[in-house]
């Protein structure tokens, strides 16, 4: 069977389930996936979050007529995980060789190249905390609220402040489930279409026990309650309705018939991506996932920001400007008050980004903001953009870098000056012998092909940067200042991370630091292992520090996480 004729079939499955049923149950197993629950339904998905948006995508574009189930059958489900599964393998034969053709190295290497970078491209959700996405938001757009306002009617604050709020009325809903929830919101009956009832037989001196249980026996019929609400629900003093109605008519999607079946499509694409609020009827609106509402907002802005050239050329200038102030205060709060640093500094007449220096050692730091563009499914075709992109990020900052380790390399003198070639400071290298590290920050990874660069990196004799997103360098930098660690312990993964490019599996960095802070990873096992692969699992360390309290400006709910009572999802 083709792999349009899977995903029309699989499509066909689920245009059967009922809106509001089909789309919180998803919801729920997504909110499943991290804490391994629900291994019943998730056990044997392949890529659990990326199929369960796929399976949401795929009726929220489907006709809704035949849409009444409210209940898998065991067949029906199986049939479900068959058909995502056989879908993602499709995808992964693309990359096999057709019989005309000759694998040789090339044909390899483009393999090597293309394949994990497709498929961690469109199987991995973003990759990190909320906090993190909102004061980037934050940061980079409130300067472009004239343009915002102008285009939507809404300024940056306001789609934050919707965000929040949302998530707010969300979480409540959810903490109000159980026996030891907050109180319950007194007409919930109305936010679904299941009613729970007593058995006729059941004893008396139970029924109201029962009546107090309903609320969550009507939950665990129908999860998706919790994520519906009407847009009066949420009006406060700093969100009005017009705000709401505004900002929900470009956040939301009704389900209507498209063309949408691929997993991998854009024109359409999956609508859950940039409109995940649902509309129902009778003004009722329903959330598939509510952090994908603030990722939504975030690719909102980034399109309205790029509509004219002048604007466009704004973004990107501060974006390069605000992954290097963010990159100084990271090591400024690890290191404390004991470091130099120099900012968008010249050498030999070269515009470089940050140095910073502590005690013998120096950290050249390149911030690349550069935009990574969707992979090809032709691997022939991909090769070449993926090498492309790459080289005009990680390559070029290595080269950037290189100009400086250079100067440490040959313990030559080091003269820093500004744009007009004014000496700030002559720095005498000798004094950092072999302990230059070359970091390269960026916004967006590009996978496997950075977390191990001997693919599309050639260093020659020399070491390989570290090459981190910037999200994964702030999770990491605050879990160490979190576990009172030195900066030496910085530095020896630093010496431990450039021995695993050449036999480096792996997709997420944060993977990566979380082997190494839970002595999974350790020089030993790098210095004598010819393959290494990294697990989901590594990143274990990170979420139980997020429920605890992260260190994040303007964390969420940081009091609560500290009294230890707090119920998360």
């Amino acid at each position: 069977m083709s792999l349009e004729k899977k995903c029309q079939e699989l499509k066909d499955l689920v245009s059967t389930y009922d809106t509001q049923w089909f789309l919180g149950d998803l919801t729920a197993l997504t909110q499943s996936i991290a804490s391994r629950r629900a291994q019943d339904q998730l056990g044997m998905l392949s890529s659990p979050l990326r199929q369960l948006y796929f399976l949401g995508g795929l009726l929220v574009s489907s006709d809704d007529s035949k849409g009444e189930d409210v209940q898998y059958t065991p067949e029906k489900w199986n049939g479900i995980v068959r058909l995502l599964n056989e879908i993602e393998k499709e995808y992964e034969h693309l990359f096999f060789p057709k019989e005309e053709e000759k694998v040789d190295e090339e044909w390899l290497k483009i393999r090597k190249v293309a394949m994990p970078s497709f498929l961690s491209y469109f199987n991995q959700g973003p990759l990190n905390y909320e906090e993190q996405i909102i004061n980037w938001i934050t940061d980079l757009y409130l300067p472009f609220d004239t343009v915002i306002e102008e285009k939507i009617g809404v300024t940056t604050s306001t789609l934050i402040t919707f965000y929040n709020t949302l998530d707010t009325y969300i979480q409540n809903n959810f903490r109000a489930i159980g026996p030891k929830g907050i109180a319950m919101r007194p007409d919930w009956e109305k936010y679904t279409n299941l009613k729970s009832a007593p058995s006729p037989d059941i004893p008396a001196f139970f029924l109201a026990d029962f009546e107090a249980q309903r609320p969550m026996m009507t939950y665990m019929m129908d999860k998706g309650m919790i994520d519906r609400f009407f847009p009066e629900d949420i009006v406060n003093e700093n969100l009005s309705l017009e705000q709401i109605n505004t900002i929900l008519g470009l956040l939301s999607c009704s389900r209507a018939q498209s063309d949408f079946l691929y997993y991998t499509a854009t024109k359409p694409g999956n609508p859950l991506y940039k409109t995940p609020i649902i509309r129902l009827s009778d003004g009722l609106h329903q959330v598939f996932e509510v952090k994908q509402v603030i990722h939504a907002i975030e690719a909102l802005l980034q399109d309205i920001c790029s509509s004219t050239s002048k604007s466009k050329d704004k973004l990107i200038a501060n974006k390069g400007q605000l992954l290097e102030t963010r990159v100084v205060d990271l090591f400024t709060k690890f290191f404390k008050d004991e470091i130099e640093i120099y900012t968008s500094y010249y050498v030999d007449g070269c515009e470089q980004d940050v140095l910073i220096l502590w005690k013998e050692y120096a950290f050249i730091i390149e911030a690349k903001g550069y935009n990574l563009r969707e992979p090809l499914r032709d691997p022939s075709k991909a090769f070449p953009r993926i090498k492309d992109d790459f080289n005009d990020c990680i390559g070029y900052g290595y080269t950037q870098a290189k100009r400086v380790q250079d100067k440490f390399a040959s313990q030559a003198l080091l003269r820093i000056e500004d744009k007009k070639g004014n000496l700030i400071k002559e720095i005498n290298t000798s004094q950092y012998e072999d302990n230059d590290f070359a970091i390269i920050v960026n916004l967006n990874s590009f996978g496997q092909v950075q977390n191990d660069l001997s693919t599309l990196l050639d260093v020659g004799e020399d070491v390989y940067p570290w090459a981190v997103k910037l999200d994964d360098l702030e999770v990491f930098i605050l879990t160490l200042i979190a576990k009172k660690k030195k900066p030496h312990y910085l530095i020896d993964y630093l010496s431990s991370r450039e021995e695993l490019h050449g036999k480096l599996v792996c997709s997420d960095e944060l993977e990566i630091c979380g082997g190494y802070l839970k002595g999974m990873l350790t020089p030993k096992m790098v210095e004598k292992a010819p393959v290494i692969k990294t697990h989901p699992n590594m990143v274990e360390v990170f979420d139980l520090l997020y429920h605890k309290g992260m260190g994040f400006k303007n964390e969420k709910l940081l009091a609560e996480k500290e009294s230890g009572s707090y119920r998360f999802w």
